[in-house]
């Protein structure tokens, strides 16, 4: 499978809720960046405008979607999130645009604690971070709460049972990256 074919099936299974078989190992995607170019195209096919970057626990960078933020009490089927998985959240609100040639964080105009509950197109989950990466980085729905005036953590616990701590200036630097 080519990777416009790996993007054309990822896409029908965002439209359709079907799943995408697991790849072969001759259609197995091999790097990051042809995982990003597959990502890209699943966009472009479902004509999708991100409003965003994610960065995932693991540390994928994907788009996020207006469509897939939701205030906090918004009723979720359970259907919706095929390998779901819950992870603690930081959606970040920027006071001005990210310009190319700066090289700091930009400013900031709200921080809001979210729930990133991450979801698979693949009928079997992500065999891989290539899979994963295709996938939109495993995009579901991004749950929201309160926004507060910035005041920048510089680290957060994640994990209920066995929190381990992350850098989130070095995270948002990563999504700075990306956008410029």
């Amino acid at each position: 499978m080519m990777m416009g074919s790996i993007a054309s099936a990822l896409a029908e299974a965002w439209e359709t809720g079907q799943p995408v078989a697991p790849l072969s190992a001759e259609a197995a995607l091999t790097s990051l960046d042809a995982a990003e170019n597959v990502a890209g195209a699943v966009l472009e096919k479902l004509a999708l405008a991100p409003c965003g970057i994610r960065v995932t626990e693991a540390g994928l960078v994907g788009a996020m979607l207006p469509g897939r933020i939701m205030a906090q009490g918004h009723p979720l089927p359970l259907a919706v999130l095929p390998h779901g998985r819950a992870a603690p959240a930081l959606l970040v609100v920027l006071a001005e645009a990210i310009a190319e040639s700066d090289t700091g964080l930009p400013v900031l105009a709200q921080l809001h604690p979210a729930l990133d509950l991450s979801a698979s197109r693949w009928r079997d989950g992500p065999a891989n971070m290539f899979e994963a990466a295709a996938d939109l980085a495993g995009l579901g729905q991004v749950v929201i709460g309160k926004g507060k005036a910035p005041s920048w953590p510089k680290s957060f616990a994640l994990g209920a049972e066995r929190a381990h701590r992350v850098n989130i200036a070095a995270l948002f630097a990563t999504a700075v990256r990306v956008a410029r």
